[in-house]
This record gives C-alpha cells, structure tokens and sequence, in this order.
C-alpha cells in the first residue's frame, strides 16, 4: 500500500500535479521585481515605490549656472522594510525582460540618502558652465544568469546604508514611470577596507 501511494504521488508530480520545489522558484513574478534571497535560502519580495522627481533651484549668472542645481528621485518614509545583515553574504534576484542584455546596463543598485521623511538620491547636478554630473552612489555587485528572465547579484562590498534599485528595460525607450525597489544593510561590510 505504501509503496502504491508513493507511485502515485511520484506519477502526479511527473505528469505536472504537483510541481517540486527548485531553486528557480525564487524567480520574481513580473518584470522589475526584486527578492532578497535569505540566509535560510527562501526569499523576501522587496518594496517597490512610485518616486517623486524633485529639482532644486540652481543661480544662473549670464546663462551660466553658478550654483548646482539637483535632481533627485525621492521616496517617502526613512526606512526600507527589508532590512539585510552585511556580515553575511546579500544575493538578490532581479527580474528583467529577459537575462541577455548585459545586467550592468539595466541594474542600477545606489545608496540613498535616509532623513526622518524620506530617503533620496541626486540623479543629476548641473553646475558652472552648465557641466552635468551624475553623483550616484552605486553599489557594485556580480551578477549571473537565473532562471528564464533574472539575475542573481551578489555583493563583496556591503556598507551600511539604504538601498533603491532600478531595472530598466532598453527595449523601452518612453518609460513614463520610476518604480524603486527598496533594501537596506545592516552590519555591513567592505572586505577591501580590512
């Protein structure tokens, strides 16, 4: 009897009954999404915002700009609810159209900067003689091919701090929306520091 009902069990998930678990079942659903891959191996969806694009004033003396002018992308709330501890190796798996374009090119992963409101990173600065300068504070990783559609990104350098990432697709050149996903590391880490 109980060999039956292993038989039975084993031909229900070969005919696709019941699907076994792998570990491309951490692949986010949609494209753009993100999940933080835990110690314990499973997988936490991280927060994704609608940003709002806030540009400060610069002083332009004769057409020329004197004094930088900002653009930012800033996210309400001063903490991101994933939070990951840097002591400990931090792998994300990041959903695209698809994992042939070079993940450098699509993946930004940057460090924002935390106030009791918001967290915020400059995009763009403007300055003297209209030079134009992006003050990104990116988050280097490795990345490997994952599943049909993702990337699995890896970190040697994990600081403290608060984490957005965008995914971009280079298909698309008239993305009317900014969505961020969110993170934060906590006992962080810079193995070239030591």
């Amino acid at each position: 009897m109980k060999k039956f009902l292993f038989l039975t069990a084993l031909a229900a998930m070969m005919w696709g009954g019941v699907e076994p678990l792998s570990a491309q079942s951490l692949e986010p659903e949609f494209e753009g999404e993100v999940v933080a891959v835990l110690p314990d191996g499973a997988a936490r969806k991280l927060e994704k915002h609608n940003v709002r694009i806030k540009t400060g004033a610069g002083v332009y003396i004769a057409g020329f700009a004197a004094a930088k002018q900002k653009t930012k992308v800033v996210i309400d709330g001063s903490t991101a609810g994933v939070r990951l501890d840097g002591s400990q190796p931090i792998e994300l798996i990041v959903r695209a159209k698809d994992n042939k374009a070079d993940p450098m090119s699509i993946v930004r992963v940057f460090r924002m900067k935390a106030t009791a409101k918001n967290r915020s990173a400059v995009i763009a600065a403007v300055g003297t003689f209209n030079v134009q300068s992006n003050t990104m504070e990116y988050l280097p990783f490795e990345a490997t091919k994952y599943g049909e559609s993702s990337y699995r990104l890896t970190f040697e350098t994990r600081p403290n701090g608060e984490y957005g990432i965008i995914v971009s697709n280079p298909n698309n050149v008239d993305e009317k929306m900014v969505i961020v996903s969110t993170f934060a590391i906590d006992n962080g880490s810079d193995p070239k520091k030591k």
